[in-house]
């Protein structure tokens, strides 16, 4: 169908280019309830995405350029739906740009083999791991559970001549929890994905987790708060690089498509910052090459190369990520979606930026800064004050400030680890943050 799709593409003369991605995707998944497997099922879902380019007129008169898409799925009817794809790009008048042309695509490990010879075997696998691991402490109880491994292929060609196919894989998992002392309740949602099974370190998790959980039967109200506020592991990855719902405030200020929408202030040779810069430098690579990174890849959703982009460099911006559009708008370099974020290791042990007093923050409910200003007021599920030799759990409040104003007062350890979106430091101390209740 795919071929079919190709030549139908190519008779059409009113395009000026066009993009078809062959999705396949085949994997399972488990859920469990207390003391059992509530379901498994095998997924597999096939599907056809396809973008035009039309050449149209903009309000001026000049030449502009509209673009549509459509996903179609096996068997459908693929005059009618090109039509749609092309009735929608004749509505639309951009700046008139290109697509993407045919180069040299890296080498990104992107597969779990496990996972990709049986994924029905390994969310098994991991679906008793974490049952085995939960039950080694009788205060907590898992209620719940949930275990995605898929592998997706992708086939990707466009009028310019690209032609190319990637394999990945991913796995997600969810569990919640739950324990019970003197008729109060508590519990503690966990949920995570890699492309490996093995990076999930489950065992490492579920004990950490449950160790949280416990303690939120202590937790107290928060503190007021002005001072060093700690982020390790996976608090930290979601602060730096955002979560699977999208990216940061990185992520936005760095995209030449918020240049060009004059939403991001940044210029290339100068501070990222607006004010003194009171910690370490900030070095920043945005970075589709990590391997078995869930953000990295071989080509991105255009075909574009995968490449570790120097975005800031001790913090001067070098580059903004740019697709192959907003690289034509502002006449730049087309490197492709962002990836990863990558951090290079700081100066400073970990266990010098546990000097007391501290704020430590395990969880957030969502850490969602505005992705223009960086200002946030994010609610805390639960932290730790840290003084006097007493590691004292609180839940509530909020974590308020600044993006940028964080990462201008901020010393990086020297230590560093692998988290999925982020690689880098696996501690963060910033110098100077607010918690309200």
């Amino acid at each position: 169908m795919l071929n079919k799709i190709v030549d139908a593409l190519n008779k059409r003369s009113d395009l000026a280019g066009w993009t078809v991605r062959h999705l396949l995707t085949r994997g399972a998944q488990v859920y469990a309830v207390p003391e059992q497997i509530e379901s498994q099922r095998l997924v597999n879902v096939e599907r056809y995405r396809i973008d035009v380019l039309r050449q149209t007129s903009r309000p001026d008169g000049t030449e502009g350029m509209g673009s549509g898409d459509v996903t179609l799925l096996p068997g459908g009817d693929i005059q009618t739906a090109i039509e749609q794809a092309v009735l929608v790009a004749g509505l639309v008048s951009n700046p008139v740009h290109t697509l993407p042309a045919p180069a040299s695509l890296p080498d990104v490990p992107l597969v779990d083999t496990d996972l990709q010879n049986d994924p029905s075997a390994v969310t098994k696998a991991m679906m008793e791991y974490i049952r085995v691991a939960a039950s080694k402490n009788r205060a907590v109880h898992l209620t719940a559970a949930e275990c995605f491994g898929e592998i997706e292929t992708t086939h990707l060609i466009n009028s310019r001549g690209i032609d190319s196919e990637q394999e990945s894989t991913q796995v997600n998992i969810e569990f919640v929890l739950h324990s019970q002392h003197d008729g109060k309740d508590v519990e503690y949602f966990t949920e995570m994905g890699r492309r490996r099974a093995a990076d999930l370190e489950l065992e490492e998790q579920i004990e950490q987790k449950t160790r949280y959980t416990l303690d939120l039967f202590e937790a107290g109200s928060p503190p007021s708060w002005q001072g060093p506020v700690v982020l390790r592991n996976e608090v930290l990855a979601m602060f730096v690089a955002g979560d699977h719902l999208g990216g940061g405030v990185l992520q936005a200020l760095g995209s030449a498509a918020s240049k060009y929408a004059k939403t991001s202030s940044w210029e290339v040779g100068k501070s990222v910052f607006r004010g003194d810069i009171k910690g370490d430098p900030l070095t920043v690579w945005a970075n589709r090459c990590i391997p078995f990174g869930t953000n990295s890849n071989r080509f991105d959703e255009e075909g574009l190369p995968a490449q570790r982009v120097a975005l800031i460099c001790e913090n001067e911006l070098v580059a903004f990520a740019a697709n192959q559009r907003y690289a034509d708008y502002l006449n730049l370099p087309a490197t492709g979606a962002f990836g990863g974020v990558e951090l290079p290791a700081g100066q400073t042990k970990s266990s010098a930026l546990l000097a007391e007093p501290y704020v430590e923050i395990i969880q957030f409910s969502w850490f969602n800064p505005n992705s223009v200003t960086g200002d946030f007021a994010t609610e805390i599920r639960l932290g730790y004050l840290v003084e006097n030799g007493i590691r004292k759990p609180f839940r509530g409040g909020q974590l308020v400030g600044n993006y940028l104003d964080a990462l201008a007062d901020v010393r990086w350890s020297a230590e560093t680890g692998f988290f999925g979106n982020y690689l880098g430091p696996e501690t963060a101390r910033f110098n100077d943050l607010k918690i309200v209740g």
